[in-house]
């Protein structure tokens, strides 16, 4: 059984303890006043401080970043199966002029939503149109070897020929230099079996202009031959960018930072199944966070169309329309005659997802089991 099942009966907290923390979390709020705070505060912060008092007064010993709460729910965030997945980090990589800092991490063995505080250059400022962009790319490696100041030394020269603020010079410098240090660790695009892929999405708290600091929430689902917990996993993010009013674009440093954690995960791992019959061919991958899914053969022209067709089946025999749990994002393959010969996609799910409790999926007439 896993640990997450009785984590909550353990938690019973000192009689009165949840009114004493609610009273310190109220009356800190005024020495929070200067902070920044995002469009409809005044709504969202009054539920999301709801939330955290709520959370104080069940006992639950994480008390889950307002980003997380706004993503998943309070619900999630009260949960046993919330305790499994949260991590508490509060790590900072110093990169040069700019700092990383990963306060908060909610991991399974295939996903991952992370808390991305990053440092902007002493004296930065934002004049008046002027706004930041994302980061063109956040990349992911499976290695633990690499300090910042080893990375600078064996890719500080190379950093010199790329232009920070094109996403296409980007892309070539991470992509077609074979001789990048961390390529061979790159977890999206090699695993275990030579080919590997995923999807991922970010949202943003703002920048604070009193902390010098943008916040961001990004998450990140890996279709990959191993568990995201079984090695250090090494975040590179390049420099957002400053968007003139006149259009253009100035990167805020000239290298991209790293920084480099464990995830850890206390909760039941990742379901898969393979389907294989005649020119028939399905794949699935369950975990808490989300599925993925990829078929040949069904004659689906879209990943919208295979994601409708398809549902989980419960211990009890009840299905549950995938279509209903998520947003989704993937692709399509076509034949030389335009006729379609695969799709894929992962839904991202919208709650957390107790996977113990599904056997099968569904997909069309065909029935493949998980395990």
């Amino acid at each position: 059984m896993n640990p997450y099942y009785n984590a909550m009966d353990r938690c019973t907290p000192p009689e009165g303890m949840g009114e004493r923390l609610a009273q310190n979390v109220l009356s800190a709020l005024p020495g929070r006043a200067g902070a920044f705070k995002p469009r409809g505060f005044r709504r969202k912060g009054a539920a999301l401080l709801l939330a955290a008092v709520l959370l104080l007064g069940t006992g639950a010993t994480t008390i889950w970043d307002p980003l997380f709460v706004r993503r998943f729910g309070p619900q999630a965030a009260m949960s046993a199966l919330g305790g499994a997945v949260f991590q508490k980090l509060d790590l900072t990589s110093v990169c040069d002029d700019v700092a990383l800092t990963i306060p908060q991490a909610l991991c399974s063995d295939k996903s991952i939503h992370y808390i991305l505080e990053y440092r902007l250059p002493e004296g930065f400022s934002l004049e008046e149109g002027e706004y930041l962009t994302y980061p063109d790319e956040v990349r992911y490696y499976g290695t633990g070897d690499y300090t910042w100041e080893d990375l600078k030394a064996l890719e500080g020269e190379a950093w010199n020929s790329c232009d920070w603020s094109d996403f296409s010079d980007i892309h070539d410098y991470f992509s077609h230099r074979e001789e990048f240090v961390l390529a061979p660790c790159d977890m999206i695009l090699v695993n275990k079996s030579g080919t590997g892929q995923g999807s991922g999405n970010g949202s943003t708290k703002g920048y604070d202009p009193d902390a010098n600091t943008v916040t961001w929430l990004f998450s990140r689902d890996f279709d990959t031959g191993w568990s995201l917990n079984e090695q250090p996993l090494t975040i590179l993010v390049t420099p957002p960018c400053v968007k003139h009013a006149d259009g253009t674009e100035t990167a805020v440093t000239d290298h991209p930072a790293i920084i480099t954690f464990r995830p850890a995960y206390d909760g039941p791992q990742a379901l898969s199944g393979l389907f294989e019959e005649g020119g028939v061919k399905i794949t699935a991958t369950l975990s808490t966070f989300s599925l993925s899914l990829e078929a040949e053969g069904m004659g689906y022209p879209c990943y919208e169309d295979m994601v409708k067709d398809t549902r989980l089946v419960a211990k009890d025999g009840t299905e549950k329309a995938v279509s209903l749990m998520g947003f989704t994002n993937g692709g399509s393959g076509f034949g030389p005659k335009g006729q379609p010969l695969e799709v894929s996609t992962t839904v991202h799910f919208l709650l957390l997802t107790d996977i113990s409790e599904f056997t099968a999926l569904r997909m069309g007439d065909y029935e493949i089991p998980l395990s």
